[in-house]
């Protein structure tokens, strides 16, 4: 950030998510600014140079924040823990970067460990691991970047002034560990369905039995994606992903749109219906029963029940055919039922205690590639650790929600031991001989108390 200050019309920004991120930005650049000439105004949160050369600090808050940056001009602007930041605050302040001096470059720079709401589409931007130190150029934009890897071992100087720090790091929890110590970008804290593995839930595409029950359940969206899923459930009550329909930009022009993930088709109602309908002409299946998001219902508070209102979404639907039902949009008891489905059975060999099959009551086709790439990668939100965080992208999860609430999974029925029953006497038997050795006491003291 400080390599073009000898230049008066130099600008830069160094960026947090929050302005109490922030302060420790503003520590480090006074140990160092001061030292070559640089004085801080503090109402501005700026750094002047003696060349007239700037830096600013700021913050990105609330999703919006970005928009504070409109109009202004940035030859170079920095991320601080890039993982931070949503996707799209990340790209608009790209379109700050400009410059009419030919001796500046303009650049981008971001740091970050794994983890945090953005660490999915970070992951998929840089590829770690799979690009380390490759530029890579952009299709669309013709701009190029490329993923430098750091761990503590490329910081010599911590093993000299702090030689336990590497002895801190691997005292760790696991996951930290792996993040902050092997920069492991596959393992993160906060993960949701920890449950989640493609080798259990995943299963290759067969032929849905016609007598199974079928659904299609939907996630509204415009300018975020929307999800179509298609589910079949057995007579064992277990429930089958075997088709998706993901509206994302990327999703549909592959590549060229890598950093669009979270961003919709913008297609009318209509126009999605229509798309359904075909796909489900094409594998010659009919769909009985339907289930979305209610919010397509467009239900209006009292004070605008007098407006003459257009058509609603669902209308629109209904128009061309397609039919919902309203999904139960409980998060707290959805986000618990997708967990009891998700739970691994294990079918053990009683002789051999072999472990013969592992599946579970979502089984999810290997097929639906959106599925198994958004899902791990969803996370707790901060202020309520029961629900899912909705600063993600987290439409194919709402649609399996909805889907897990209209087949909920009952809490097994279990018949009352009778008290006078050989099973229970043996049972206060065993817990009176264990309270005797507890206790220093007698068996039949021990069985006599409660």
């Amino acid at each position: 950030m400080l390599r073009d200050i000898r230049y008066p019309q130099y600008h830069g920004l160094i960026c947090r998510r929050t302005f109490p991120q922030l302060q420790e930005i503003i520590d480090r650049c006074f140990s160092l600014y001061p030292r070559l000439g640089g004085h801080f105004r503090a109402t501005d949160k700026r750094w002047l140079f003696p060349s007239g050369a700037k830096i600013d600090l700021g913050h990105m808050q609330h999703e919006n924040d970005k928009y504070n940056y409109q109009g202004k001009e940035y030859h170079k602007i920095s991320f601080d823990e890039l993982t931070q930041f949503t996707e799209t605050q990340y790209l608009y302040l790209h379109s700050r970067v400009r410059t009419t001096d030919p001796d500046i470059t303009c650049q981008i720079l971001a740091s970050s460990n794994p983890g945090g709401v953005g660490h999915a589409w970070v992951k998929e931007r840089f590829q770690p691991g799979e690009r380390d130190l490759k530029t890579y150029y952009d299709p669309r934009s013709g701009l190029s970047r490329v993923f430098v890897p750091a761990t503590v071992d490329d910081n010599p100087s911590l093993f000299i002034t702090d030689p336990q720090y590497v002895a801190r790091l691997e005292g760790l929890p696991e996951i930290e560990r792996k993040r902050l110590r092997l920069g492991d970008w596959s393992a993160f804290e906060g993960q949701i369905f920890t449950e989640l593995l493609q080798s259990i839930q995943g299963y290759e595409d067969f032929p849905i039995p016609p007598e199974w029950e079928r659904f299609c359940v939907f996630d509204w969206g415009y300018a975020k994606p929307f999800s179509v899923g298609w589910y079949a459930i057995d007579f064992d009550g277990r429930l089958y992903r075997y088709r998706e329909w993901y509206g994302s930009k990327r999703d549909r022009d592959g590549e060229a749109h890598s950093d669009r993930w979270n961003e919709g088709l913008k297609l009318m109602a209509w126009e999605v219906a229509k798309g359904m309908l075909e796909i489900e002409r094409d594998a010659g299946e009919t769909i009985k029963r339907r289930i979305a998001d209610s919010s397509i219902w467009g239900k209006h508070p009292e004070f605008r029940k007098k407006e003459a209102r257009g058509p609603t979404i669902e209308e629109d639907f209904a128009n061309e055919g397609v039919y919902f039902q309203k999904a139960d949009r409980d998060r707290i008891a959805g986000k618990q039922q997708v967990h009891k489905r998700l739970a691994p059975i294990t079918e053990i060999d009683e002789e051999t205690g072999e472990v013969l099959s592992q599946s579970a009551m979502l089984m999810v086709a290997n097929s639906c590639k959106n599925f198994w790439r958004s899902m791990p990668l969803l996370q707790e939100d901060k202020k309520n650790v029961d629900d899912v965080s909705t600063d993600q992208e987290d439409h194919i999860y709402d649609e399996v929600r909805y889907m897990c609430m209209a087949r909920p999974l009952a809490v097994k029925k279990v018949d009352p031991v009778n008290p006078e029953s050989f099973q229970a006497t043996r049972t206060r038997l065993i817990r009176a001989r264990k309270r005797s050795l507890r206790l220093g006491i007698s068996v039949a003291e021990a069985y006599r108390r409660k």
